[in-house]
């Protein structure tokens, strides 16, 4: 595993790190990557090719995370050592002590690598656990105001609820037991069985004998059993082992989330929770490889990124859950991303068939299934906004309000 130390050495120029790009993403021929033309001529004493089709000139940072950034490269490779170190995350004062920049610039260059550490998904098997956890701080005892005349004393502290029905942010896990078992994670607005099963068809294999799942006693859980087989434990009874049956792993990967969010970041907003779940995943997924840098560079490199000018190009739960293969600017088989093929149900959503929505729909779609929409209740499509185009699509756009006169 390379050290901070061995990256500092390895990596002390702008220039050493350049032809270390170049080398992960081209392979020490350099693509144009407007027209994907070889035959292009280096710049005197720059980083730079011109190219001889299409006339533009780039560099290897080009459609990368690394584009446009005024942080120099050897800073960069350091920033990356640093964050795949910490299991547990590290905050971006942390970052910015390290490696004596400000704040924001720490910021923002952390986002663009977690953008770098967002996954394609590969179907789980064999045995599966689900759960879902609940982020956003440690419940406390409030004051209530009551009159000074009234002896209430049992009344003068109310509970906040935990757990279920909590007032914060729900987060589904699914994660595959075993060595090479990988976790995915989604923020779900609702609970709902629908939604459940929609999320269990997109990252578990459902084929007859592939898979089994574990959850707890939650009843939107129920309906698994149509799906996989579904053994469940009653941690309202006390039960958390029966036999084989536990859903430990997900509990364990939840610990490592909360204590990091506890420890490291102290508070999270809701906007930006996405991309901290995809580091979190992305780590996990990979404890037993002995060093992920060279992946996580070539991943930087072949991944757009996913943030301008600090703000996210997307809405960031969709950025973070994406959809088809990314059509990147070199190959890396396991990556895809939503910025070819996603869905945006807030700017705009394309897909190919779609015969009938509602407002249910809508959520359901947001939670990541298509495949009951024929099931939806039919409504009259105009009030949602739909439009067909020449290429027969049917895009969904917020519905226009008409301006009073």
């Amino acid at each position: 595993m390379s050290s901070i130390y061995d990256i500092s050495r390895r990596f002390s120029t702008p220039k050493k790190c350049y032809a270390y790009l170049e080398k992960l993403r081209w392979g020490g021929k350099p693509v144009c990557p407007d027209c994907a033309s070889s035959s292009v001529t280096k710049r005197k004493n720059q980083q730079r090719y011109h190219c001889n089709g299409c006339g533009i000139d780039f560099s290897v940072l080009n459609g990368t995370i690394f584009e446009d950034t005024r942080l120099p490269l050897p800073q960069w490779f350091i920033l990356i050592r640093l964050v795949l170190n910490a299991r547990k995350g590290i905050s971006s004062m942390q970052l910015s002590r390290d490696l004596k920049v400000g704040y924001p610039t720490a910021w923002y260059a952390a986002m663009r690598l977690r953008c770098a550490m967002i996954e394609t998904v590969h179907k789980l098997d064999q045995v599966v656990e689900m759960d879902e956890s609940y982020i956003g701080g440690k419940p406390r005892k409030r004051n209530v105001r009551i009159a000074d005349n009234v002896a209430a004393f049992s009344n003068v502290y109310t509970k906040v609820k935990r757990g279920r029905g909590a007032d914060k942010i729900k987060v589904v896990g699914v994660v595959q037991r075993g060595k090479n078992g990988r976790v995915y994670t989604k923020i779900m607005e609702q609970l709902t069985a629908r939604n459940l099963i929609a999320m269990l068809k997109r990252y578990v294999d459902t084929d007859k004998g592939k898979s089994v799942i574990a959850t707890d006693e939650f009843k939107s859980y129920k309906q698994f059993n149509k799906i996989l087989p579904h053994f469940t434990v009653n941690h309202s009874k006390g039960e958390y082992v029966r036999n084989n049956v536990h859903t430990n792993t997900i509990e364990g990967y939840w610990s490592i989330i909360k204590n990091g969010i506890r420890g490291q970041y102290h508070a999270l907003s809701k906007k930006y929770l996405p991309f901290y779940l995809a580091e979190f995943a992305y780590k996990y997924n990979r404890l037993d490889q002995k060093d992920t840098f060279e992946e996580t560079i070539k991943r930087a490199v072949c991944l757009d990124k996913c943030m301008i000018y600090y703000k996210p190009k997307r809405k960031p739960n969709l950025l973070t859950n994406p959809r088809g293969k990314q059509k990147g600017s070199c190959s890396l088989g396991d990556i895809s991303n939503d910025q070819q093929e996603g869905l945006d149900l807030y700017t705009h959503l394309m897909i190919e068939e779609i015969k009938s929505l509602s407002k249910e729909g809508l959520a359901y779609l947001e939670s990541g299934g298509l495949e009951e929409l024929n099931q939806i209740p039919k409504i009259k499509t105009e009030n949602l906004g739909v439009h067909k185009t020449d290429e027969g699509f049917v895009m969904i756009l917020p519905p226009t309000r008409t301006p009073k006169r």
